[in-house]
């Protein structure tokens, strides 16, 4: 299973800083976790793309592709975008 890391903002629904969800891909991880925590995915996800807000971490690489694999050792992580300049 996947280690899924939980932003603060997020925790309300899982209860928990990080879950451990299966899944092959990112976007099997978040359908799992929708299972568990109902609501979750609306919050990760818009218009069936990762939420412009978020960025996503997969074992340390930024990627915006939920089709990216995961492993029982992989750690996703969603990000809050700081933004500044």
């Amino acid at each position: 299973m996947a280690i899924v890391f939980i932003p603060s903002q997020l925790q309300k629904l899982t209860g928990a800083a990080q879950v451990e969800i299966a899944g092959n891909t990112v976007r099997e991880v978040v359908e799992q976790m929708e299972k568990q925590f109902p609501g979750i995915q609306q919050r990760l996800f818009e218009d069936g793309q990762l939420s412009p807000l978020l960025q996503l971490s997969v074992d340390h690489v930024m990627t915006r592709v939920l089709s990216t694999s995961v492993e029982s050792t992989t750690e996703v992580h969603f990000l809050p975008v700081i933004g500044g300049g």
